[in-house]
């Protein structure tokens, strides 16, 4: 059994790790300001993204929807192509993962594509087109910019990457369009 200063002494010891531990000020909620720097360069790099300002110049969107929109259409494609393929896809577009991270996480049951999972074959085969729609209502896009939005990222790789790039998006969306 322990003595009573020698718990006191612990007990101050704890107290005391919190100026010297970060891991602790994240487990209690601290270190608020280190989380907001860091994604603050993210989203500093996504706005300065031409392709995002294309999406929200010619779409009329703001930011958000341009990241997510953008990010929406690149994770459809990656579900359909393999990793070399969207390797070779995203290579030239920049914060590619950035956008993908900005794409709205849909909840499996959640909307067209939720009950699209649950038809089969049929189902799985419209279920692209379905996240995209969904995702752009969680956006407040409206699906009519779906479209535009594939081609704009068309043209976009057209002039920075070439036919190959197009073909794989085309290929990647297969399902949407």
């Amino acid at each position: 059994m322990k003595s009573p200063l020698t718990c006191s002494i612990l007990l101050l010891s704890a107290l005391t790790l919190p100026a010297h531990a970060g891991w602790f000020d994240d487990l209690f909620g601290g270190g608020e300001e280190q989380k907001t720097e860091q994604t603050q360069p993210a989203t500093q790099a996504l706005a300065d993204n031409p392709l995002v300002s294309e999406a929200m110049g010619q779409l009329g969107l703001n930011q958000k929807q341009a990241e997510g929109g953008l990010g929406t259409l690149l994770n459809v494609a990656k579900s359909s192509l393999d990793s070399g393929q969207f390797s070779e896809l995203t290579k030239d577009i920049p914060g590619a993962d950035l956008l993908m991270a900005a794409a709205p996480l849909l909840e499996q049951n959640e909307g067209m594509s939720g009950l699209l999972s649950k038809a089969g074959d049929l189902g799985q085969s419209l279920q692209g087109g379905a996240m995209v729609y969904d995702a752009f209502e969680k956006l407040g896009i409206s699906k009519d910019l779906a479209m535009p939005m594939v081609n704009l990222l068309k043209q976009y790789l057209q002039q920075n990457s070439g036919n190959e790039a197009v073909d794989l998006l085309s290929q990647g969306l297969n399902s949407f369009l």
